[in-house]
């Protein structure tokens, strides 16, 4: 009996000293790929997709911005790789002639800057594996500056006050007109980003799901306040402004915004905040840890799918059963990259 109590007594002190030992106590745990964690499909943003990333003060979800525009950023430049083979495969089968086919529309990723710098996406893309002086040198990626003072718009040189149908967002409430002039300015700057020197955003023929054209806004209420929407109309410009971007042909939309800002009212039924989650296909939200800060995480992600169209689906299922709904993942932020790990998913989307 005294043999087997002391016995106890060494393994029960043993254990104790092996989880007090720093390598036990912080050894990490299953890492996962940023997009599995969180439920997302591969590849590019879908076409036709508004994707929402809200963060708070002690939680910024700048990273998770950054890695949906490196996404992006990567299937375009795929994309473009496969539209040039194709096109040489037409143009040597048509034997010059003139049935060849016209080229496709240039894939393109158009950057808004409301709240950081383009400098500071070209360090962080840096980070994150993609050096983005390719894709500016390119044209795959345009970018929108709404920093400067004043908001210098995408080619000044041309009437930007035309009510032409093409500017969406000036289909707007009577009495509303002048109000949204900013707002259709800012609409109107991003739409000749996308078109370049090809004058157009017509719609092209694709065989993948993934946008030809992307609009990454890093915080949509500060780029309209930048440019000069007045708060009183701001719901009604957000709304406006992402149905007029949905509304060209073959584009997708990422946007941020801080929910500390918005606050309750925002958030609400009728604030601008409410108004961009009914427009988005998913939404995620960065918050810090409800427990306080832990040495090895630094936050947590939960996503929400409100349509599927960015879900993902596991090739361990059906290819019936309906993706996740939801999905929590905690996330650390180090040198070496986003270290995810996946907390839960729940649910399924009706289809």
């Amino acid at each position: 009996m005294t043999i087997s109590r002391n016995r106890n007594q060494s393994l029960i002190r043993l254990a104790a000293s092996f989880i007090a030992t720093p390598w036990a106590r912080r050894a990490p745990a299953f890492r996962m790929d940023i997009d599995e964690a969180l439920e997302i499909r591969g590849g590019g943003i879908p076409r036709g997709g508004a994707v929402l990333v809200t963060d708070e003060v002690d939680a910024s979800g700048a990273w998770l911005v950054a890695h949906l525009l490196r996404r992006a950023l990567v299937s375009a430049a795929a994309g473009s790789d496969a539209d040039a083979d194709v096109e040489s495969f037409r143009r040597a089968d048509g034997a010059g002639t003139a049935s060849v086919s016209p080229p496709s529309q240039a894939r393109r990723v158009c950057l808004v800057t409301a709240e950081q710098p383009a400098a500071h996406y070209t360090k962080t893309l840096a980070k994150l594996g993609r050096d983005t002086r390719g894709d500016l040198s390119s044209g795959a990626l345009v970018v929108v500056d709404v920093l400067s003072r004043p908001f210098r718009a995408w080619g000044d040189h041309d009437d930007t006050t035309s009510t032409s149908a093409r500017d969406g967002v000036s289909a707007c409430a009577p009495g509303m007109h002048q109000s949204l002039a900013a707002a259709r300015a800012l609409f109107t700057s991003i739409r000749r980003a996308l078109e370049g020197d090809q004058g157009s955003t017509a719609e092209t023929t694709t065989e993948t799901h993934d946008a030809r054209r992307v609009v990454v806004i890093d915080d949509l209420a500060s780029a309209l306040l930048s440019v000069g929407v007045g708060g009183g109309v701001l719901t009604l410009a957000v709304d406006a402004l992402l149905r007029s971007l949905l509304s060209i042909p073959d584009c997708a939309v990422v946007f941020g915004a801080h929910l500390d800002c918005a606050g309750k009212r925002e958030s609400s039924t009728g604030g601008w905040l409410a108004s961009a989650v009914g427009v988005s296909d998913c939404r995620m939200d960065v918050a810090s840890l409800k427990t306080g800060v832990a040495e090895d995480v630094h936050g947590r992600v939960r996503v929400t799918h409100r349509t599927g169209a960015f879900a993902r689906c596991s090739l361990n299922t059906s290819p019936n059963t309906p993706p996740k709904r939801y999905a929590v993942a905690k996330y650390r932020l180090a040198e070496t990259g986003i270290h995810m790990t996946r907390e839960r998913s729940a649910g399924t989307i009706k289809k």
